[in-house]
């Protein structure tokens, strides 16, 4: 991500605009990385996130809610008990690295004023929030929110009561300071066949991969190596232009989505690399961007999070079934013997009385073959003909009644793993949380996951979470998102003339067009459904998807069979393109 030393001067001023002169009511500790400091100024309450994970650190105003724990971590405590009541008198970086410092004007346990700091190290998984305070003219660690002992980093420790050390520089130049000659020299000595843009990264000091692009990009230098350009000025120049915009504060927060809508990176002044290949989204803050960009990923990683346990079940019943059907296969092909043994007990029975009473075998003429052939036929000495024959009915029919038994078990489990199909295929179209509760519900009803009161209440209303859609021209269509969405739109709502859309030979939704009787809908109409059940499939990413449509009075559904499970009659195939509908 591109938190680097611009970001954190552009929020440096932004925090100093917003919460300097702010007094701290509140602290809390919503995650292990993660600390909120609620503050009231003359703008009213605002909420301060300084977050120190791996992957988001960061810090910024939010608006976003987080749920705490009963039981306040340490460092939250120790926060609670040195800065509530506390006012923030500054907010600063330090040169030009991903440090931030709050200032805050406190009160020591005699009562006398003391200046107290809070400092967010930026630093992707040696990220770290560290509580110090000054005392002659030093500032010295009073807690962490990560302690780093001797074990764990030998160039710098932070440990209570040590002196608060900036995190080890990485021998890079500070971009603020640099020169047009110093520049130059630093391109002539850099490796001749390595990029433009590594070039900037490997040499200064705060500058992320996307920036380092982009200032290769604004010079014309963009994928060239040192070699190729023909002039390093522009390079130089280029860099100046980043500068200025430091220097004169011109910050920009914008945010870089994929066309599908999901954000993959962010920067404080506008990005032209894409060119039109990607989304921009300029915001009125970079707190306001920050909400944007990491809550659309920390719900996704909290919907992940809630599915994992799912996926994990519908995994493992799988599997099960995988190794249980060619188990049943393998039983099943073993009871073709059994009219081999109905034969050799009509033939011992035919022959009787031409059998000796105790014999290893016999020989006896096939008289159900057209050549009547003699054929042999192993015997128990220790038994009589007429006991052999007994014996080999009693194989028969306990293999026609194992076959009988086993043929059902494995209909039933090809039946079962064709709705897990379905359910798994369901999972990866999630959208939100409602579909996050279907499924789970569904689930639970079907017995794979504990049932609970949310299962319940879902169980009675199937219909929460199905879209109410409409085609160009007005008609209107549902789109069911599980198997319980799937039958109750088609067994409960579907009037016998509507239209039903569902995609062919594979897992998805149900799709109902609404329809009077004698209406003629038009072709639009049904094109626009047909791409709905495609793009509610697992051939959303296809093309020219086989959809099969028909009348809701030609569906019916088995009894007994699983949820979303149907069959139909007298239908019609159109084929198109998977296109996501508009909801009312």
């Amino acid at each position: 991500m591109a938190f680097d030393a611009g970001m954190t001067a552009a929020v440096c001023r932004e925090l100093q605009e917003t919460v300097t002169g702010g007094k701290i009511e509140k602290i809390y500790q919503p995650s292990a990385d993660e600390l909120v400091l609620l503050c009231r100024g003359r703008g009213g309450s605002k909420k301060i996130l300084l977050s120190a994970s791996a992957s988001s650190a960061r810090a910024c105003l939010t608006e976003l809610s987080r749920e705490n724990p009963k039981t306040p971590p340490m460092f939250c405590m120790q926060l609670r008990k040195h800065l509530t009541g506390a006012t923030i008198s500054d907010v600063r970086m330090y040169g030009f690295e991903r440090v931030i410092e709050i200032e805050f004007s406190a009160f020591d346990e005699m009562g006398f004023a003391c200046k107290k700091f809070l400092q967010t190290e930026i630093m992707g998984k040696y990220s770290n929030l560290v509580f110090t305070e000054e005392k002659n003219g030093e500032k010295r660690v009073l807690g962490a929110l990560k302690s780093v002992d001797f074990t764990t980093s030998s160039k710098r420790q932070v440990l209570a009561g040590m002196i608060y050390e900036l995190p080890p520089s990485q021998d890079k130049t500070n971009p603020l300071t640099e020169n047009a000659a110093h520049f130059e020299a630093a391109v002539t000595s850099y490796p001749k066949e390595r990029l433009a843009e590594k070039f900037i990264l490997d040499t200064f000091q705060g500058i992320s991969p996307l920036v380092a692009r982009e200032i290769a990009y604004r010079a014309g230098a963009l994928g060239k190596t040192i070699g190729e350009l023909q002039r390093t000025d522009v390079l130089w120049h280029s860099l100046k232009a980043f500068r200025e915009r430091i220097f004169e504060k011109e910050f920009t927060p914008v945010m870089l989505s994929h066309e599908n809508g999901a954000p993959f990176e962010y920067c404080f002044y506008p990005v032209k690399q894409y060119g039109e290949t990607v989304n921009i989204t300029e915001f009125p803050s970079f707190s306001a961007m920050f909400d944007a960009f990491f809550g659309a990923r920390e719900r996704a990683a909290a919907m992940r999070s809630r599915m994992h346990d799912m996926e994990t079940v519908v995994s493992s019943a799988k599997a099960k079934l995988a190794r249980k059907i060619p188990q049943l296969t393998k039983e099943l092909a073993e009871c073709d013997e059994m009219e081999t043994f109905k034969l050799w007990g009509d033939l011992i029975t035919a022959s009787i009385y031409m059998l000796n009473k105790k014999a290893a075998f016999c020989e006896v003429t096939n008289y159900y073959s057209e050549n009547l052939e003699t054929i042999r036929i192993p015997l128990d000495n220790k038994l009589m003909p007429s006991q052999n024959a007994a014996r080999y009915y009693k194989k028969y029919n306990k293999l026609k009644k194992a076959k009988e038994i086993l043929t059902e078990q494995i209909l039933k489990a090809e039946d079962e793993l064709s709705y897990l199909e379905s359910v798994e295929e369901a999972m990866a179209r999630v959208e939100n949380e409602e579909d996050i509760i279907g499924i789970r519900a569904e689930l639970a009803i079907s017995g794979y996951v504990s049932r609970n009161q949310t299962a319940t209440k879902q169980k009675d209303k199937p219909e929460r979470g199905i879209h109410r859609c409409q085609t160009s021209l007005g008609r209107e269509f549902f789109v069911g998102k599980n198997n319980m969405q799937n039958d109750y739109l088609t067994t409960k709502l579907a009037k016998k003339s509507d239209w039903w859309f569902h995609v062919k030979g594979g897992h998805g939704s149900h799709v109902i067009m609404t329809c009077d009787i004698g209406e003629d809908p038009d072709a639009r109409d049904f094109t626009e459904a047909a791409a709905a059940a495609a793009y509610y499939s697992g051939f959303r990413e296809g093309e020219n998807v086989a959809v099969d449509y028909t009348e809701v009075r030609n569906v019916k559904k088995p009894s007994g069979s699983a949820p979303g499970k149907v069959v139909y009659y007298t239908n019609y195939t159109a084929y198109v393109s998977p296109a996501k509908p508009t909801e009312d």
